[in-house]
């Protein structure tokens, strides 16, 4: 079996982010001085491999969930033993010690020496491996040179991003052993350069393919934004120096720009810069400067490719981060609903967690509001879970409810879902009826669950369900109606009510006597004897 592409990006991506130099360096050492006995892939996009140290360790690594990798040998973390079969598996499957090799520069950010000797200068080494900005380096430094060394990268993306994966790895490596914080922000710049080189590789395809260039690009991309936002979830703005800060504000910049861009965009810009804002508006004087700085913004005249929406998004996710409420929502209010609401639904859901049950009733309404104005059933979904959400833990408040029935019946499959699971089983069953849904349709653990818990619940949507087989006046809507009739007794029985029972089937036989056909399957049935 082999590796593709996208899975050996995938394992160096994790390694890349996870393992530190030491110990790529350490692993390297190992597969070199062939301690890797063994490494295979097996199922689930796995690595496998034996290692000998001081002992025999097993090594498992996950391309997919990087986390639940493992190794038997006592060091507490991901280790070198991984990384030598990673290497191992790089040479047998991948076109042996050079592509290894090229994988372990890759991950240090170095440049390998036989690339160096193909160039037939070896002394260039050094100067090669050195020649970007450094750690003292700023940011404008750092873009220049990557777009100077990797600037031409996105013509080889036309079909995938796997070329950008080693640019990514190699970059990173640069900053392995550098400071954490400036190398978080090296690394934050490293996934922004490859990010922008996909959407110039998007542009380059035509419109009649771009939708699956679109799902291919984004998959890809996926752990490098998810990245990103961890990344931005550790800045530390308290203790940044003036040079950091300054490296974070070219970020930052470099988002907004691309998010006030009007141009339809591969990723989500304004998403990745409100991270960032989100952490530093701890510092209360950069929020009032950049807060400022998007308001001059919005005053000034509108060009025809400038983003208003993004605009009144970040003008009012930066005053709730400042916990005036009633100014986000009114600058909420002004943007294009469609592309801003995934923006809203985690504001709404943090005062929820505060507590603060005045302001959720007044973001819930302003949501109640648009939602329903753009209801489908793709619109409703995050809404009907803070909705749900509210009725578990504010019961008493009917707002919640109310709002859940009003977009039927787009909210019908949450809402059944909800008031089953808060057993509320009576008004599950009138909304099955309200909506002329049938028994039969209905799924089975559902309907087990209220015949055991609640069964006389059932009994008219059995009895609606009945009606609406006979009303068929067909043969097979005649057998589907003996299968309900016989779910019916035993719901009569359960509750000691045969008496009624008796009653109900007379009636029913009266009334369709003339019915023959069904008079047969009664009886086939052993309903009537």
């Amino acid at each position: 079996m082999r590796l593709d592409e996208k899975l050996h990006a995938a394992f160096e991506q994790q390694l890349g982010n996870h393992v530190s130099g030491t110990i790529i360096k350490r692993g390297w050492s190992y597969y070199k001085d062939g301690h890797v006995q063994n490494a295979k892939e097996t199922v689930h996009d796995t690595l496998t491999g034996i290692v000998r140290g001081s002992d025999l360790y097993a090594v498992v690594m996950d391309a997919e969930h990087f986390g639940y990798s493992t190794c038997t040998c006592p060091f507490n973390g991901y280790c070198k033993h991984m990384v030598a079969v990673y290497f191992q598996y790089c040479a047998e499957v991948l076109g042996g010690d050079s592509a290894a090799e090229q994988s372990y520069f890759r991950l240090l950010g170095l440049v390998p020496a036989s690339v160096l000797a193909k160039r037939g200068n070896p002394d260039q080494l050094q100067e090669d491996s050195y020649s970007h900005p450094g750690e003292d380096g700023t940011a404008m430094e750092w873009y220049a040179w990557m777009e100077a060394e990797y600037g031409d990268t996105w013509k080889k993306c036309r079909h995938s991003l796997h070329a950008l994966q080693p640019v990514l790895s190699g970059l990173k490596g640069l900053s392995k052993d550098w400071e954490p914080s400036r190398r978080r922000l090296h690394w934050s710049t490293a996934i922004l350069f490859v990010l922008e080189q996909a959407e110039r590789a998007i542009n380059t395809v035509d419109s009649f393919s771009r939708y699956y260039h679109e799902m291919s690009f984004l998959r890809m991309a996926e752990p490098w934004i998810e990245h990103l936002h961890t990344l931005s979830g550790e800045l530390q703005p308290a203790s940044m120096s003036d040079a950091e800060q300054a490296w974070c504000d070219e970020l930052i910049g470099r988002m907004k720009a691309r998010a006030l861009m009007t141009d339809r965009q591969l990723f989500e810009w304004g998403h990745m810069y409100l991270a960032f804002c989100e952490k530093l508006s701890a510092d209360l004087a950069w929020h009032k400067r950049e807060l400022d700085s998007l308001l001059s913004e919005l005053g000034m005249p509108s060009p025809s490719e400038r983003n208003d929406s993004f605009l009144h998004a970040a003008v009012g996710m930066l005053y709730f981060l400042r916990g005036e409420d009633e100014q986000s929502i009114h600058y909420f209010a002004q943007g294009a609903f469609e592309r801003i609401q995934k923006l809203i639904y985690p504001c709404v859901a943090q005062r929820m967690e505060a507590g603060q049950w005045d302001l959720v009733e007044r973001w819930m309404s302003f949501l109640n509001e648009r939602v329903y104005q753009n209801r489908n059933a793709r619109n409703i979904g995050p809404f009907m879970a803070l909705c749900r959400r509210a009725d578990e833990d504010r019961p008493e408040l009917p707002v919640w409810n109310g709002y859940m029935t009003e977009l039927l019946p787009y909210s019908y499959s949450e809402l059944s879902e909800h008031w089953l699971s808060l057993q509320r089983y009576e008004d599950w069953t009138d909304l099955q009826m309200f909506l002329g849904v049938k028994a039969e349709e209905i799924d089975a653990a559902a309907m087990r669950e209220v015949a055991k818990a609640a069964p006389h619940v059932l009994l008219p949507l059995y009895h609606q369900s009945v009606d609406s087989a006979i009303a068929s006046r067909n043969r097979q809507g005649y057998r589907l109606a003996v299968k309900q009739l016989k779910k019916l007794e035993k719901l009569y029985k359960s509750i000691k009510e045969t008496a009624k029972w008796d009653a109900y089937l007379t009636e029913l036989v009266t009334k369709n006597q003339r019915l023959r056909a069904l008079q047969e399957e009664l009886w086939k049935g052993k309903i009537i004897t």
